[in-house]
C-alpha cells in the first residue's frame, strides 16, 4: 500500500487592498517611504498645497471684494469726507483773501500753502466720494454724527462765524494777516480733532492714511502760525499743538 501523500493546505485569501490613504510601505507594493497617491493621482503633499494655495486665493479675493465695496451713507468714512470738505472750502476762502490783501509775506506764504495743499485734498476727497456713488452735497444738517458728536454744520469745531468771517474780508494787510494767523489756527485745530477721530474710524485704508496726514500737517501748521506772531510781535496766544510723528499709528491702536 502506497505511503500516504500530503494534502496541500488550502492558499489562504488574499488580504484587500489598503484603501486611498493606506500606508505604502505596509502594502509591500512600493518603496518604502514613497508617499502614496491620493484620490485623482494627487499626492497629499500636493492636496495640502492645492488646499493652502486655494485658502490664500479665497482671502485675496475676500480682501478686494471688501476694499471695493462702498461704505454706507452714515459711515464714518463718507461722513468724515462731507465734512472735511465743509471745513476746507472755509479755509480756501481764507486763504485767498490773505494771498490777495494780506501784507506779511511769511503769513501769505502760509495762506498759499493752505490754498494748494486742501485743494488737492478737496479733490481727492470729491473723487472717493464719487467712486462710492455719493456727493459733497449727500448729506443731512448734523455734522460730525459718525464721530457720535452730532452738531449742526455750523457748529462744527474751528468754523468761522459769519461775524469772524465778515470781519476777515473787510480786512487789510497787517491786520488780516494778524487775523489769518489766530483764525486759521482755531481753523486748523477743529480739523485736527476730526481727523484724529477719523483715523480710528474709518474701514478704508486711504482714507485712514489721508486722516493721519491731515492730522500731521495741520499740527504742524499751527505751530508754524505760532512762531511767526511771536516773531512778528502780533500779540497772539496761539498754544501749540502735538505733531505726530509718521510712524505712530493712529491714538487707540
Amino acid at each position: 500500500m502506497d505511503a500516504d501523500v500530503d494534502t496541500p493546505a488550502p492558499a489562504a485569501p488574499a488580504e484587500p487592498a489598503a484603501r486611498d490613504g493606506g500606508d505604502a510601505g505596509d502594502r509591500g507594493d512600493g518603496a518604502a517611504g514613497e508617499e502614496a497617491p491620493a484620490r485623482g493621482g494627487l499626492s497629499w503633499l500636493q492636496v495640502v498645497a492645492l488646499g493652502v494655495a486655494l485658502a490664500f486665493l479665497g482671502f485675496a479675493i475676500g480682501f478686494v471684494l471688501t476694499r471695493n465695496r462702498a461704505p454706507a451713507a452714515d459711515s464714518a468714512d463718507v461722513g468724515f469726507l462731507q465734512d472735511m470738505l465743509t471745513h476746507h472750502d472755509q479755509a480756501l476762502g481764507i486763504a485767498r483773501l490773505t494771498i490777495a490783501y494780506g501784507e506779511d509775506p511769511i503769513v501769505r506764504s502760509y495762506a498759499a500753502d493752505v490754498l494748494t495743499f486742501q485743494s488737492y485734498e478737496t479733490g481727492v476727497m470729491t473723487q472717493k466720494l464719487a467712486d462710492w456713488g455719493f456727493t459733497r452735497d449727500d448729506r443731512s444738517d448734523e455734522a460730525m454724527a459718525w464721530m457720535d458728536m452730532g452738531v449742526p454744520v455750523s457748529a462744527m469745531p474751528g468754523l468761522l462765524t459769519e461775524d469772524e468771517t465778515a470781519q476777515i474780508e473787510a480786512a487789510r494787510g497787517r491786520e488780516l494777516d494778524s487775523l489769518f494767523l489766530e483764525k486759521m489756527a482755531e481753523h486748523h485745530r477743529g480739523g485736527l480733532h476730526m481727523a484724529q477721530e477719523a483715523a480710528n474710524r474709518v474701514s478704508d485704508d486711504d482714507v485712514a492714511a489721508l486722516a493721519r496726514r491731515m492730522e500731521r500737517n495741520q499740527a504742524g501748521e499751527i505751530n508754524e502760525y505760532r512762531m511767526t506772531a511771536e516773531a512778528g510781535g502780533y500779540g497772539l496766544d496761539i498754544p501749540p499743538a502735538a505733531v505726530p510723528p509718521e510712524d505712530l499709528p493712529p491714538s487707540g491702536d
